[in-house]
This record gives structure tokens, sequence and C-alpha cells, in this order.
């Protein structure tokens, strides 16, 4: 999905400072949020945004407010259906409730709530067993409870870790699912956010106080085609650990917690928060 207009003019001064690519700080530039993607409907593609409302206890308003279920009400998600729903595009108006949803040649307009039957028939049948659409609008469908914020990811690691494995950024970034870009950052500096187990680090984008929990520990998705053309890479994993250990960011407390496979941070928002605006462009500051 392309990005709106807006996105570029919003920060347009701070990326002539940047790498094309990372992102990376140069001269005196303070990283700064770069992206803001938020997933209305969970395991299916981005809606992109120039600026979002932060909610106390749904982290980014709208993200995740809709998943998909089976008859035994477990979540239908990437890691259980792999090509079935990887391979399902959805591109959605602003307000993140109206969806166009294309397999191939088909594809369907829906509204998320007036036509809830018509998108639960849809998703029954592309996905070959019975399936309903829930709305969770107070803290959204969420993996993680205790670190409900958005998650946070730097444009230079995305890069080097897409380049470890041959692939586009564009690529890692559908993979990785993550909410927040930041530019400005050094490959991996975001792990500076986070601190020891049970100790998490405040830190601010614009106005808004989050909290740095834990490194975000990473599943099968991300090695699999994110559009849902290739089996996965039985071999990513392990290859991926070996290098973020290999290039973990000086003075980070990542050897704390367990094992490698992780990238991007997992957040909550400090007290308060509730109703502020991220922005692309704010800044990131600790």
């Amino acid at each position: 999905m392309a990005e709106p207009a807006s996105l570029e003019s919003a920060a347009d001064d701070r990326r002539l400072q940047c790498d094309d690519e990372g992102g990376s700080r140069a001269g005196n530039l303070k990283p700064y949020l770069t992206s803001i993607r938020v997933y209305p409907i969970k395991s299916l593609d981005p809606l992109v945004l120039p600026e979002a409302t932060v909610a106390d206890e749904a982290g980014i308003a709208g993200d995740r407010e809709f998943a998909l279920f089976d008859a035994h009400d477990t979540v239908l998600h990437a890691k259980r259906l792999g090509k079935r729903i990887m391979s399902i595009r959805a591109r959605y108006q602003r307000d993140g409730r109206s969806v166009e949803l294309r397999v191939g040649d088909s594809c369907e307009r829906f509204d998320l709530e007036d036509d809830r039957e018509a998108v639960e028939a849809w998703f029954s049948l592309q996905l070959q067993c019975p399936v309903s659409l829930r709305r969770n609008g107070r803290t959204g469908f969420v993996d993680d409870s205790d670190a409900s914020g958005p998650t946070l990811v730097g444009s230079a690691s995305l890069a080097s870790v897409a380049d470890w494995f041959d692939l586009e950024t564009e690529e890692l970034r559908r993979r990785l699912r993550t909410n927040l870009e930041i530019a400005g950052l050094e490959p991996f500096e975001e792990d500076s956010l986070f601190g020891p187990p049970g100790q998490p680090r405040g830190f601010r984008i614009g106005a808004v106080e989050l909290m740095g929990t834990n490194p975000c520990s990473r599943c099968i998705v991300p090695s699999i085609d994110s559009l849902g053309g290739s089996a996965p890479d039985k071999g990513f994993a392990a290859r991926f650990a070996a290098r973020r250990e290999q290039e973990r960011w000086q003075g980070s407390e990542l050897d704390r917690y367990g094992h490698y496979y992780r990238l991007a941070i997992n957040t909550r928002l400090a007290p308060g928060q509730g109703g502020k605006t991220l922005r692309v462009g704010d800044e990131l500051s600790s």
C-alpha cells in the first residue's frame, strides 16, 4: 500500500539528512518517527497513517481492533495459517473500518461493522473454515497485555537485517509488523530503550511518554514470504540469532533475555498518555 503524500512532507527536512535506506544518524540529526502503521484486522496488512491517537489500554487506537476467530474461539493468524492468510491483501480507508479485501483477481469491499456477516462469509470461504470477526475497541487483540503499547523498530536495523537475508526492506517491514519506525538511529540502537527484565526504561516520542519493556521475541512469521509465495525458511531463526548476537548494540541488555531471535521493542504507555497524538516527524528523546 502506498504511503499518503502527507507522510513525506511531514519529515522531508530530516529525511534529506538520513541515509536513503537505513536512516542512520548524520551530523547532529535527532532520531524521529518516520512511519506509523496500525493493523485494523490482526494478521492482515497495515494502514499507514501520518498521525495516530494513543489510548491508555489499547496502545495506538485502532490497532488490532478486529481479529478473526475459528469455531473453537481461537484467533486465526499467520503463525497458524501461513500462506492461506498471508495471501490476502487488505486496503483500508483512513478510518480503518472500510476495507477492500483481495485474493488474486477476486476483490470485495466491506464495512467492518455494517457488513459483519458478509465479512465472515468471505473469510470462511477463503480460509476454508468457519470464521467469526470480533472487535475489541478497548484494548485491541494484543499478544502481550503487559506490553500493550506500540512496537518500535529503527529504520537502520530493518535495513541491516534485510541485508542479512537479501530481502527488500519493505518485505521485512511486512514480516515484522511493527507500529512505529524511527529514523536517525544506528543499527540496533533502539535496544538502548529497554532495560533488564522487569525494569522498563522511559522515553518520549513527541508529546507521548512510553516505557520500553523488552525486545520482541519473534515467531515463525518473519521467515515466511509476506505475500504468501514461499514456504518458511527453516534456518532463518538460527542465522538471525547468530548475526543479532554478533551485531548487538554495545551496552544494551539484550543478552539478559535468553536468546537473540529478537527484533523491535515492546512498550507500554506511561500513565496519563491516553488521548495524546503521535505524528510522523516527532522526535525521539530519552
